[in-house]
């Protein structure tokens, strides 16, 4: 019997490779579907939370920080700003050290939705974890950090 027929066997190194893939493949697409409630309830895409979540995890930073922190394209974070900006979710003042400059900060609203929208992640990924047993837990956490660890090599 072959490997392909014999489900205990290991797959080799390049079918590994593969599954890996496809997998990753298969869960980007997934947290790309995912749109918090709260999110959805005030119609800011993934993006603006991504925006939103990058700002508050560094006050005072400016469109730059955001471009080397997030990997989106400058004109993108621009855009979704106005937005954010706009409805009052984060706001922008000039540099006290430098009036050239811009700062962008989360509002108290925009923190508050931000806020709400981890809690949501954490009770959905809690969930989740919890339907495992504990030692698929324990190889989905190290997987995942691991992976996390590495991304830089992507």
């Amino acid at each position: 019997m072959d490997e392909d027929q014999n489900p205990l066997a290991k797959p080799d190194t390049k079918s590994l490779e593969k599954q890996t893939a496809l997998a990753l493949e298969r869960l980007a697409i997934k947290l790309a579907q995912y749109r918090p409630a709260h999110a959805r309830a005030h119609k800011l895409s993934n993006q603006q939370i991504v925006i939103m979540a990058a700002i508050f995890d560094r006050p005072g930073c400016n469109v730059k920080v955001i471009t080397e922190q997030t990997g989106m394209f400058q004109s993108t974070i621009s855009r979704s700003l106005e937005g954010l900006i706009a409805n009052g979710y984060v706001e922008r003042e000039r540099s006290k050290a430098d009036s050239r400059m811009t700062q962008l900060h989360v509002s108290e609203t925009g923190a508050d939705i931000l806020a709400a929208v981890r809690i949501e992640w954490r009770n959905r990924v809690s969930a989740l974890l919890s339907s495992l047993q504990p030692a698929e837990r324990d190889a989905a956490a190290s997987g995942l950090q691991l992976l996390v660890k590495n991304l830089d090599h992507l």
